[in-house]
């Protein structure tokens, strides 16, 4: 007898599992299948270890800054292997929660690969049968690129990256996105020697421009040595050091870490099974309301390539399962409006457009522009990273655009100012606020 589901959910990372739980309460047969761990790329192999790995590597300024205020600091070290076994501790309790919760909800777990037989169907690698499903969603997330040159498995992706228990003294990343500069900033700040290679003269470059030029000039000064206008023709490997061969000059390396972008995690689907299309990016064409061109068939998450954040994925899974579920609600997705933050020294927030979306789009705009030296830095000769805030603003009405935040705490700020964005800001709104003075954050108020 064939097994029959009302919905299969391929992938478990936070948006299939948001949608197999919320669809299994709602009285659903659910299953959810996996062939690695639950949790998905954030929980296992991203956004949750970088941020306790940043946060290891903040404590390196932390110290130096004990200093210049008086306190008397030891000479300290970092033990990289105590710090992978601390995180491999906390995923694991996280792992156990999203299964506890998948069971707690009713959600069958199998653990293999799914690929499709057809719009209704999918066929189990490990355990060689065919599951049915009246509609199948599709969460399987990115995986990490690798160049297509000669030697290129001779480096590494960012998802092995975080399951390595001990790393060399000499590091070089390649890369220009949110992700190298992540990883460039806290290796450095661990003491690791760190270049940062990269193809084009800037970083950053899906972001305001203002985002990348002074995030690479933060970079220079922590002493990562940059090389832009770099590509790689060739990486070989000796004994004791890989080799990378570029079209200016051999860079010699301990550990070679790509961080080049992300694909749909589509390869092994078999979708030809099905009438789901694909965009030259690989990623599902989903519309509105997360459905592929498969009238079966959804699709949530970095597989359909339009945020690509954890909490998007989450919510698309929310709104999906509102949808198909028949509940009414006024939740709503303005991707335009969804803040996000990068994770370097300092911390990167921004929410709506930036300068170079809103060139794109033909939208007319005004810039305030403040950039200031912290009241915590005072104490510095050489000064350390000022604060830098970007606010567009629509002409006529006054209408907030987009806010960029560079400082310490711009994740947490910029998360504060996501939640009044929603409702549309005006300057007039910021003009009413009065600061909370001293910070370094209210210069989003006195700076009109």
């Amino acid at each position: 007898m064939k097994k029959q589901y009302d919905y299969i959910v391929v992938g478990a990372g936070s948006g299939g599992v948001r949608f197999a739980r919320l669809m299994a309460s709602h009285g659903k047969k659910v299953c959810i299948v996996e062939n690695n761990r639950i949790g998905g790329t954030c929980v296992i192999r991203g956004c949750v270890p970088k941020k306790l790995y940043v946060y290891a590597s903040n404590f390196n300024d932390h110290l130096t800054d004990a200093k210049i205020f008086g306190w008397s600091v030891a000479k300290s070290k970092h033990k990289w292997k105590s710090l992978v076994e601390k995180k491999n501790r906390e995923i694991a309790r996280l792992n156990k929660i999203y299964i506890k919760n998948l069971n707690k909800a009713g959600v069958d777990i199998i653990h293999d690969h799914g690929s499709f037989v057809s719009s209704n169907s999918l066929f189990l690698k490990k355990k060689r049968k065919i599951i049915y499903s009246k509609k199948i969603i599709i969460a399987t997330g990115s995986i990490p690129n690798y160049p297509n040159i000669p030697g290129s498995e001779y480096g590494i992706s960012s998802d092995i990256f975080f399951e390595l228990k001990k790393i060399p003294k000499k590091i070089s990343i390649v890369g220009s996105g949110y992700i190298a500069l992540e990883f460039a900033f806290l290796l450095k700040n661990l003491n690791y020697d760190v270049d940062l290679i990269f193809r084009k003269k800037t970083i950053l470059n899906e972001f305001d421009k203002d985002i990348g030029s002074r995030v690479l000039n933060y970079a220079i000064k922590k002493g990562i040595k940059v090389f832009s206008e770099t590509s790689l023709k060739k990486i070989k490997k000796t004994a004791k050091k890989t080799i990378i061969l570029t079209n200016k000059k051999i860079i010699k390396t301990d550990l070679l870490i790509y961080a080049i972008g992300r694909t749909p995690n589509v390869q092994s689907l078999n979708l030809k099974n099905t009438k789901v299309i694909l965009d030259k990016n690989y990623a599902i064409k989903v519309n509105k309301n997360s459905r592929s061109k498969d009238k079966n068939i959804y699709a949530i998450g970095d597989v359909t390539n339009r945020k690509n954040l954890t909490p998007v994925a989450i919510r698309e899974a929310i709104i999906l399962y509102n949808f198909l579920s028949g509940q009414k609600t006024n939740l709503k997705l303005d991707y335009n409006k969804v803040a996000s933050a990068i994770f370097t020294q300092p911390e990167v927030g921004s929410i709506g457009y930036g300068e170079n979306d809103l060139k794109k789009l033909n939208i007319k705009y005004k810039v305030l522009i403040t950039e200031f030296n912290p009241l915590k830095y005072s104490f510095y000769k050489n000064k350390k990273s000022k604060v830098f805030i970007k606010i567009m603003y629509e002409p006529s009405s006054e209408k907030v655009l987009g806010i960029i935040y560079i400082g310490e705490s711009a994740a947490e700020i910029i998360q504060s100012l996501a939640i009044i964005f929603q409702k549309n800001l005006y300057l007039d709104d910021l003009k009413q606020t009065i600061p909370v003075h001293p910070t370094s954050s209210e210069e989003l108020v006195t700076i009109i």
